[in-house]
Order: structure tokens, then C-alpha cells, then sequence
């Protein structure tokens, strides 16, 4: 797997997955803490000029530093599970079904990195897979987050309610909740559906109830990755609205 620039290198360098690094000569000097972090990881770095970083990453920005490891690391559903009996009320996990736009996917494990989840879980059918561009996307944070590819995604939902999650299908229709009432105080998986489809009508079968997000702009729906977000953050904002103010100031990324 490639890794286009400087983010999405050093996320992959911190994993341990970085093998070679080619450099523009023009950015050698704003990336020096990183090439001589590389050099002590062992990794190959070639010094490459931008028309070469072009031709090798033809369709992502690259900010004149490319990076090339091995296949994403794809977590066991184990692991998830482990880190639910862990968190116990706290945990938090989000379940993909069918997300095939990579870039919804990279904004998706962004956003789910940022709300510090216990894992994402993909089907290995009808489901983009974490490539380049996925990595590009989530701005080099794809792998700060366990994400699983599971054969079966019925099934998982329902070994994750035997873990003790309860499953919340993001879903309009009969029988769905404004999110807004809900405490989320115990565990919690968020299910969301595919772009444009929604959830398929087995997933929703397996889920303990449905929520949707009031739009009171008249708008029916909101992009996948802006929901993903918006109701991972009401999770932690709800959990957190009896939790004592933090004193540190959160930083802000663009």
C-alpha cells in the first residue's frame, strides 16, 4: 500500500508499516523530523523529483513525500471484542454496512479515530476496502482504529449484542428514534447504512432499535461520513454531560 503524504506516512511510520519513502527534494527540509524519524525505523528513503512523485501517485495529492508499506493491517474481531469488556459502559463501536465510496470510508475512520471507537467493522462484501485512497481521506488516520472485515455481518452484530453492546441502526421509518432522547449510557454499537440505500433490511432486523437525526432544515438526509460523525460526537457528548469540564482545549485540525 502507498501512503501520499506527510500525515499519512507518519501515521503509518508510528504502525510500524512503512518500508520506503520517496521525497521531493523541495520538501526535504519541512520533513526532516519525519526522514530522520524514518531513518531510525530502518525504513529506504529515495530522494525523487516532484514529476517522479507524480507519475507513481497520479490521482492523490502527495505534498511531495510518498510512502510505501505493506497491505493495511486488518484487526480479528477479537481484539473489538476484548476492548468492549474493557470500556464496559464506555465502549463504542461502529458497524459499516455497505459503504463503498473510499472517500466516505476515509472520512468515516476520521471521524471514528477522532472519537477514540473501539473498532469498525466492515462486511468483506458490498464494502469499499481501506486502500490508498481511504488512507488519503481519513488524512493518514485509517489505522489508529481497529477495523475488521467480517464474512458475515448478521452474525457479528449478533455476537456483538452477546458482548453486551446494544446495536443502534442509524434508519428513518416506523419505530425510529430521535437521537436527541436517547442516553447512550451503556455499550453501544452504531450501525450505518449504505450511501443512498441505507440499511439492508436483514441488518435491520438484527438491530436492537433505530434512531435518526432530526432535520429541522427540511433536508431528508445528511452524507453517510456527516452522519457517522455527527452521532459518534452526540454519543460522547451525551455520555459526557454529567462528567466534570475538562481544562485542556481540544485542538483543532483543518
Amino acid at each position: 500500500m502507498r501512503f501520499p503524504g506527510p500525515h499519512a506516512c507518519e501515521e503509518a511510520l508510528a504502525r510500524g508499516e512503512l518500508h520506503t519513502l520517496w521525497i521531493a527534494p523541495a520538501a526535504w527540509g519541512r520533513l526532516s523530523k519525519l526522514v530522520a524519524a524514518a531513518r531510525q525505523a530502518g525504513v529506504v528513503i529515495h530522494r525523487e523529483p516532484m514529476e517522479g512523485l507524480d507519475r507513481r501517485s497520479p490521482e492523490q495529492r502527495h505534498q511531495g513525500i510518498l510512502g510505501e508499506g505493506g497491505p493495511f493491517a486488518y484487526a480479528e474481531l477479537e481484539e473489538v471484542l476484548g476492548r468492549v469488556a474493557d470500556k464496559g459502559d464506555a465502549a463504542l463501536v461502529l458497524i459499516l454496512d455497505g459503504i463503498t465510496d473510499p472517500h466516505n470510508l476515509g472520512a468515516i475512520l476520521r471521524s471514528a479515530a477522532a472519537a477514540g471507537v473501539d473498532g469498525v467493522i466492515l462486511p468483506e462484501r458490498r464494502s469499499a476496502a481501506v486502500n490508498e485512497t481511504v488512507v488519503r481521506a481519513s488524512a493518514g488516520t485509517a489505522g489508529r482504529v481497529p477495523v475488521c472485515r467480517v464474512v458475515n455481518l448478521s452474525r457479528t452484530l449478533e455476537d456483538l449484542k452477546a458482548a453486551g453492546l446494544w446495536i443502534y441502526g442509524l434508519a428513518l421509518g416506523e419505530g425510529s428514534r430521535d437521537y436527541l432522547l436517547e442516553t447512550f449510557d451503556r455499550p453501544v454499537g452504531l450501525v450505518m447504512g449504505a450511501e443512498g440505500e441505507g440499511l439492508h433490511l436483514k441488518i435491520r432486523e438484527h438491530c436492537d432499535g433505530l434512531l435518526h437525526i432530526p432535520m429541522p432544515g427540511g433536508v431528508e438526509s445528511l452524507n453517510v461520513s456527516a452522519a457517522a460523525a455527527v452521532t459518534l460526537f452526540r454519543v460522547l457528548a451525551r455520555r459526557g454531560a454529567d462528567a466534570p469540564l475538562s481544562s485542556s482545549t481540544p485542538e483543532v485540525s483543518t
